[in-house]
């Protein structure tokens, strides 16, 4: 409605501004444990003072598919991982060793973003050149096919390293671990890594539509 120019209103959660003959209205998103809504908007970390970093510093949410070579043949995987407005994480993931027949099929519940020796994945010739943010780690709980039969119960995580195009200098790390009865993970049951050889993973720069998401990593992935 018309409050006037300048004036101000809310409701049902939403605070808006009217100036100019226009009406914006935001409302504070729904954060993850943790975290809470940041002057800007963004899901921060608590305790954070960095409120009003933009949503395109220090993020990244990912993207890819390949496959790696290891002792027992190929291994495939893909799916993606990103931030969201509502200050979740979500994503799917799926591995499959052709060699063993072991399948894991997980949901991503977090993800952090980091910069390492090597080139980011604006080079040569990417995209966003620029952008150095080149590893990202992420995982969540999953499904893992062995002996004929899907169980669940498992958790995954994976390590993975964007360094330009075409994608075969990009590293990728996955493993499995088994959940007990509270829900804490086990040792590692299952694991692999390799430079790819084919395929590609695309680590982008965190946006408004995917923010930097805060990295609440368990206990046994180094930050």
């Amino acid at each position: 409605h018309d409050a006037g120019d300048g004036a101000e209103h809310a409701g049902g959660g939403y605070h808006c501004e009217t100036g100019e003959g226009t009406c914006t209205c935001t409302k504070k998103p729904t954060c993850a444990g943790g975290s809470h809504p940041s002057a800007c908007g963004a899901c921060v970390p608590d305790g954070s003072t960095d409120d009003c970093r933009p949503p395109s510093e220090g993020g990244c949410w990912v993207t890819g598919g390949g496959f790696v070579v290891d002792a027992d043949g190929k291994d495939t995987f893909g799916g993606n991982g990103m931030g969201m407005k509502s200050g979740v994480v979500r994503g799917s993931w799926e591995h499959v060793d052709h060699g063993t027949g072991h399948n894991s099929h997980g949901h991503v519940r977090y993800l952090s973003c980091a910069t390492v020796p090597g080139a980011g994945p604006g080079n040569p010739g990417g995209k966003n050149k620029g952008f150095a943010i080149n590893q990202v780690k992420f995982g969540g709980p999953s499904r893992w096919f062995s002996n004929n039969a899907w169980q669940s119960g498992y958790w995954f995580d994976v390590v993975a390293e964007d360094h330009g195009e075409p994608g075969r200098q990009d590293a990728y790390t996955f493993s499995v671990r088994k959940l007990d009865a509270s829900g804490v993970a086990g040792p590692v049951i299952y694991s692999t890594s390799g430079l790819l050889s084919g395929g590609n993973i695309q680590i982008h720069p965190a946006n408004a539509g995917h923010p930097s998401a805060p990295a609440q990593l368990p206990a046994w992935v180094t930050p």
